[in-house]
């Protein structure tokens, strides 16, 4: 059968088997789709790459971003993931050139149903985004709080969704040259990888839509109006009445799945039960997946950083103890 549909994530080594969870869990739903995996690394001797087939694995070096060894250097991993994202846009359109429309998604999210009814947006619009939450968060002693998404983007980058058009190549070419330039996790300057910038799409380019639907991006952020999920026969169904289309697992730790994230404190799933049988699927098929044995393995871009950081340690750590012998307690702090 022939392939018309394509959607695609992007990841460095240490998350394929994440990538592999989200890559068998869309085809399942859609057999229509082709899923390639965007891999900001090289391939690496330690893993087979014959498990992820037929998804297709495509090495960020052979997309062609202009100047890509400059840019993996001052970027660390994140930063570097995330400033690609518009460049494997443009790479995807211009390699498939009767593509209609192509979506990211990130590597630790999970689907639960078919594409359709999303495909379907694309009707009337370019450009599809998520907001990271719909409904005001009670203010209190547990986090997050709302002004979190003021920090880090009112939209969430996990996923958006692209529609090829002249309006979406003015828009790819803006994100690359900001992501590419100034793609770095610096909050106090306005910067927060390829995330920030996309508050002001829907101001600078036509036909944006904003889907509020629950059961697009459910993530652990969102669960204030978004822990009550019901399994039906027919799927999981959200409070608004919507169909649980993807869940982003971010920040899980297979090695704690007791913990819905290490980062907010609302939710558990002693106040979030529905959600139980959702994160056990998901931590099964990473354990399945080799998620232990990939997560170990390091992004050859980030060695040099590695090495690097670990010998300004060690010359630290001997200023330190030169200074200790040299200068008398009294004034001496570190």
């Amino acid at each position: 059968m022939e392939i018309t549909k394509i959607a695609f994530t992007i990841c460095s080594n240490n998350y394929l088997a994440q990538a592999k969870t989200l890559a068998d869990s869309l085809v399942e739903h859609n057999p229509d789709y082709k899923f390639i995996i965007g891999l900001v690394d090289e391939f690496s001797v330690e893993i087979d790459y014959n498990l992820f087939q037929p998804h297709e694995i495509i090495p960020i070096k052979n997309i062609g971003v202009e100047g890509f060894e400059s840019i993996s250097k001052k970027f660390n991993i994140i930063e570097l993931n995330t400033a690609v994202k518009a460049s494997f846009f443009k790479y995807i359109f211009k390699r498939f050139k009767d593509l209609s429309y192509t979506y990211y998604f990130d590597p630790d999210l999970m689907f639960f149903e078919s594409l359709k009814q999303l495909d379907n947006e694309f009707m009337d619009s370019n450009i599809l985004l998520t907001p990271h939450i719909n409904t005001p968060i009670p203010i209190d002693d547990s986090d997050p709080h709302e002004n979190l998404f003021l920090n880090y983007g009112i939209y969430n980058l996990g996923f958006i969704g692209v529609k090829r058009s002249d309006t979406s190549f003015k828009f790819l070419d803006w994100w690359e040259e900001r992501t590419l330039n100034f793609g770095f996790i610096n909050v106090k300057k306005g910067f927060f990888v390829d995330q920030l910038w996309i508050n002001l799409v829907p101001l600078f380019f036509d036909k944006v839509k904003i889907l509020n639907e629950y059961g697009y991006n459910a993530a652990p952020w969102n669960l204030h109006e978004r822990k009550q999920i019901e399994n039906r026969q027919d799927g999981f169904y959200m409070k608004d009445g919507s169909k649980l289309l993807f869940f982003h697992f971010s920040s899980f730790n297979y090695k704690k799945p007791k913990v819905i994230s290490k980062y907010y404190s609302r939710y558990t799933f002693d106040n979030c039960p529905d959600l139980i049988p959702v994160y056990k699927d998901y931590n099964e098929k990473l354990i399945s997946n080799k998620v232990d044995e990939l997560s170990k393995i390091k992004c050859v871009y980030m060695v040099e950083d590695d090495i690097k950081n670990t010998s300004n340690q060690r010359v630290n750590n001997k200023i330190k103890r030169l200074v200790k012998l040299f200068i008398p307690p009294i004034f001496f702090k570190i």
